[in-house]
């Protein structure tokens, strides 16, 4: 099969040298001003709508991780030959003033940059180029301007990182039994615990990428941080992957070491954080992870930043939980570049998975569900409430792809369905700051176990939190079957959720509510490699 791979990669680059035509700029790109523009260049892994589905099928029978080795090959040698041939034309670009802010990636072959009409023009004349776009969230997807850490708080930082990593310990082969611990009515609906004890899935050895607001310092959530082992606690790049004292993970926003101390108003990375792999180490010894023993990677990022999704699939993560979404604002072509960008990561096999919106009030049915949880290979989770019900706000589907640059499929008659899988909207514990959370009206202290500074809370509601709940489950199947790819374990996870709602799949609940039981046994009984 690996024959089937390769000339798969030649196909798709012969098909893309002469794709798609003149038409390579984005709407709304012209003028003398520097606008914020994505230049995609023609080597891709995926060239259009449809390559991602031809080459899972014709890898079924390949392992993960061989899969993973060779796709990131792939995205890096074709990211430095199309930068080879392109680059004489961005320096002259560069010199006139034409082109500033240069940024280069290789999740999606191409650069970020500002640059003026004239300039977009002269790039979409090169062949290596298939398209400029506009770059259309509002997050941009890199800051010249980061800012840097605080001098005033570096010293403190550093006292509290030092403390987490030597307090940090490795607990893969300890077993988790449900002997005394509290369980949380979500955890139980979805079956975690059976899952832990009848099948023996904990999560031991998956890393999960946490792509939002970082992690509060309490032992719940950071002995369950992932560990770079190359990496040394020193001011330098120890394993040369470009990241200095990168020990938990990064903070893409501010381009720094320090992913801990969720902030004073906003705990959000850290109740989501503990959905996934939190452990049992508070007063209650009340659990509130799915996979107890899963790693969580911390990166810290508004907005879907692609250096993030480059850092989880270079170091190693093996799912992807987002906590953003765009919803609302017409993206066009620019949607196109994230779908490249999660194609590649599945091909990888990264699974990446999200809560599918909390915007069924406020948007009409078919614009509830923006980017990136409308991907396709993409996993987003609707929410129910502790009685079974729909949680009201939860966002309902289909989605369209319609006129999409590269991807002109699923059209209004023929729309995908989303959302995927069903978890839970809210109202059991999770971690935040109680001094803050009891100043919001509906929820209260569960207890606060670092000096009512940091403690377990029960309120908070939205799918982002039944995101995770999927983000756990894939650890569960990963643990137990690491070899499976990501499109196997989201079809796995789909085909043995709970029917809810209409009979069969439909857009309320997507495939229906998780069950981690029947999904880690589908995981184990797939035929081995």
């Amino acid at each position: 099969m690996q024959r089937a791979f390769i000339f798969f990669l030649i196909t798709a680059a012969l098909l893309s040298a002469d794709a798609f035509g003149d038409d390579k700029i984005d709407d709304g790109l012209g003028g003398e001003k520097l606008q914020p523009v994505f230049v995609r260049m023609t080597r891709q892994l995926f060239a259009r709508g449809g390559e991602y589905e031809t080459f899972c099928r014709e890898n079924a029978d390949r392992k993960r991780g061989e899969l993973r080795r060779e796709v990131l090959q792939v995205l890096k040698r074709n990211s430095d030959e199309s930068w080879k041939a392109i680059e004489p034309t961005v320096t002259k670009l560069q010199k006139d003033g034409s082109l500033r802010d240069l940024q280069r990636y290789w999740i999606v072959n191409g650069f970020a940059c500002r640059a003026t009409g004239d300039a977009c023009r002269a790039m979409a004349k090169d062949p290596n180029v298939s398209f400029v776009y506009l770059q259309r969230l509002p997050v941009p997807l890199h800051r010249v301007d980061r800012p840097t850490m605080p001098e005033r708080f570096a010293a403190r930082y550093k006292e509290v990182f030092q403390g987490v990593l030597d307090d940090w310990k490795d607990d893969g082969d300890e077993p988790v039994t449900t002997d005394g611990l509290v369980l949380p009515w979500n955890l139980k609906r979805i079956k975690a615990d059976q899952a832990w004890t009848r099948e023996g899935a904990t999560g031991k050895g998956v890393v999960v990428a946490m792509i939002d607001s970082g992690l509060l310092v309490t032992p719940s959530l950071t002995r369950a941080l992932w560990l770079n082992t190359g990496e040394q606690f020193n001011g330098k790049d120890d394993d040369g992957n470009g990241y200095v004292d990168d020990l938990f993970g990064w903070d893409i926003g501010r381009d720094s070491w320090y992913v801990l101390d969720d902030g004073p108003m906003m705990t959000h990375g850290s109740m989501c954080a503990g959905i996934v792999a939190g452990r049992p180490l508070n007063s209650k010894n009340l659990i509130t992870g799915v996979a107890p023993r899963a790693r969580l990677m911390v990166l810290r990022g508004a907005g879907g930043p692609l250096k993030a999704y480059e850092y989880a699939l270079a170091n190693g993560a093996d799912v992807i939980s987002m906590s953003y979404m765009c919803v609302g604002i017409p993206l066009g072509n620019y949607r196109g570049l994230y779908r490249l960008a999660h194609e590649h990561l599945a091909a990888a096999g990264i699974v990446a998975v999200g809560g599918a919106g909390n915007f069924a009030g406020s948007h009409p049915r078919g614009k509830q569900i923006g980017l990136p949880k409308d991907i396709p290979c993409v996993i987003a989770a609707a929410g129910i409430c502790e009685d079974g019900s729909k949680a009201p706000a939860s966002s309902e589907g289909p989605c369209t792809w319609s006129g999409v640059k590269f991807y002109d499929d699923y059209p209004e008659d023929g729309p995908l369905s989303k959302p995927d899988v069903t978890g839970c909207f809210g109202g059991y514990p999770m971690w935040g700051r109680p001094s803050v959370i009891q100043r919001t009206r509906g929820r209260w202290t569960l207890t606060a176990d670092e000096g009512g500074d940091v403690g377990l809370i029960v309120g908070p509601e939205g799918n982002s939190f039944a995101g995770p709940h999927a983000a756990g489950v894939a650890a569960l199947m990963l643990s137990v079957r690491p070899d499976l790819n990501a499109w196997q374990v989201k079809q796995l996870m789909e085909q043995t959720c709970t029917d809810i709602g209409e009979e069969g799949r439909d857009y309320t609940f997507g495939a229906g509510l998780l069950d981690a039981l029947e999904a880690v046994r589908a995981a184990r009984n797939v035929p081995p490699r």
